[in-house]
């Protein structure tokens, strides 16, 4: 006999088991649940966009790792970020850009983001100097974009109005300040990045600012503004120094750089460390290797001289920023070498040998400089020059190379970053062709100088 439930038409609801929405309510309020588990903000973008677990890593992620693809990460988060809008609420008028800036785009400026003068010390410069805001304003904007060339408005707004500022501030040819010479260092070091440009007039500019403060402040070169120019410059100057017509870099009146680079050597810079000293010896490197790749005679006397002032330099200690330090030392080696060639008193194998050992021991130097370190955002340029030594057989290393060059991308986002790896790859390709040139020169000769400033 089949039994048939019957449903009344109009029969009242029945009510769900209490005892049931009980258990469910208990087991959605635990926090292991899905469905109050709150989402991740530190995740990766590339995590985020495919909807799967991120591991935050910073700088990369270990499922970008994994897969082998450029890792957008999320900013790392700092105890003062959390006041950021009240304090910047206090000493100027705020925007959307600015917070922007300190929040995602300022730890990209320096290898240390807990010294880091362009963080909320730069509230005090920016209250003298429009042309600053600006140009704070227009790299954020920037980088908002990935520093591409798609809604870039506001980005070249901000940018114009800098150069009108700049002007501004130069009409007062006795009162340059600090503040100034920052707008004029953002403004020049972001040229490559946002316009594809040189940064050659931007870094006259500059050195004209620099000698005029230097002058003024003679007796009181110690104070800290001073200091964190100075220690700029000669990091800009070493950066850009190769890539720019060297019969235009004059390089400020030796006398005067020599006593204030002097006055910051037992102190720590933001962007150079301890290596100010040795960053002032490398631009000079430079501008005498662009004259030998132009076609000049060599000065056999002065490469002895750059040599033995390149190899006495010493690093204070051994923590990562010595480590960076000593790296750049072995890039001005290398470099001499690769592009002055072997001293009359050598022979061409000697040499080679030579240049393998530097670079050896400075790719040794460079990995020991874990990935997560912020330290890895001022390592490209040794990091090239040792790189490009690496022999065939060693494509374990090469794959660490393009690794770390991916990672430091992660970072600043900047499109040399990547543009570095190809030139290695086609550097590699060459090697055992017996080509031996340097990547600036091949680099140069291409017309694609490589901005790491």
């Amino acid at each position: 006999m089949v039994t048939k439930t019957w449903r009344v038409r109009f029969a009242p609801p029945r009510q769900p088991n209490q005892e049931f929405l009980t258990a469910t309510a208990t087991d959605q309020s635990k926090p292991g649940t899905r469905r109050n588990q709150p989402k991740s903000k530190s995740a990766c973008q590339i995590c985020r966009s495919r909807r799967v677990k991120c591991d935050e890593t910073y700088p990369v992620c270990r499922r970008c790792d994994d897969r082998g693809v450029v890792c957008i990460p999320a900013p790392r988060k700092t105890i003062w970020k959390l006041e950021l809008p009240f304090l910047i609420s206090q000493a100027i008028d705020t925007t959307p850009l600015l917070q922007y800036w300190f929040e995602n785009v300022c730890h990209m400026m320096v290898p240390d983001p807990e010294l880091n003068p362009w963080a909320l010390p730069l509230l005090d410069f920016l209250k003298n100097s429009m042309a600053l805001l600006h140009v704070v304003q227009s790299v954020a904007a920037a980088h908002k974009t990935g520093f591409g060339t798609n809604d870039g408005r506001e980005c070249l707004i901000q940018r114009q109005q800098t150069i009108y500022s700049v002007q501004q501030e130069l009409s007062h040819p006795h009162h340059h300040s600090p503040a100034t010479f920052l707008a004029i260092f953002l403004l020049g070091i972001s040229s490559p990045w946002i316009e594809g440009t040189s940064d050659l007039n931007h870094l006259l500019g500059a050195k004209a600012v620099l000698e005029e403060i230097l002058h003024r402040h003679w007796n009181n070169l110690s104070d800290p503004s001073i200091q964190l120019i100075l220690g700029l410059y000669t990091w800009w100057d070493m950066a850009s120094s190769f890539g720019l017509d060297y019969s235009s870099c004059r390089p400020i009146d030796p006398d005067i750089i020599s006593k204030a680079i002097d006055s910051t050597h037992s102190e720590y810079h933001c962007m150079a460390g301890y290596s100010s000293e040795l960053f002032y010896l490398l631009g000079n490197v430079n501008r005498y290797c662009r004259a030998i790749a132009e076609g000049e005679t060599r000065e056999l006397a002065l490469e002895v001289t750059l040599q033995e002032q390149l190899m006495d330099w010493k690093p204070t200690g051994r923590e990562q920023i010595d480590l960076v330090g000593d790296t750049y030392r072995k890039h001005g080696l290398i470099l001499l070498r690769r592009v002055c060639g072997p001293q009359p008193d050598e022979e061409e194998h000697e040499s080679e040998d030579k240049i393998r050992q530097l670079a050896a021991e400075a790719m040794y130097d460079i990995q020991k400089i874990p990935l997560t370190s912020s330290f890895i955002n001022i390592q490209p340029i040794p990091l090239m020059s040792a790189a490009s030594e690496i022999p065939p057989t060693r494509a374990d290393q090469r794959e660490a190379v393009k690794k770390r060059f991916r990672a430091i991308y992660s970072i600043n986002r900047l499109q040399v970053m990547l543009d570095a790896i190809a030139l290695l790859e086609e550097i590699w390709e060459l090697r055992p062709l017996g080509i031996t040139t340097s990547w600036l020169v091949i680099s140069h000769e291409q017309g694609q100088n490589l901005y790491f400033a």
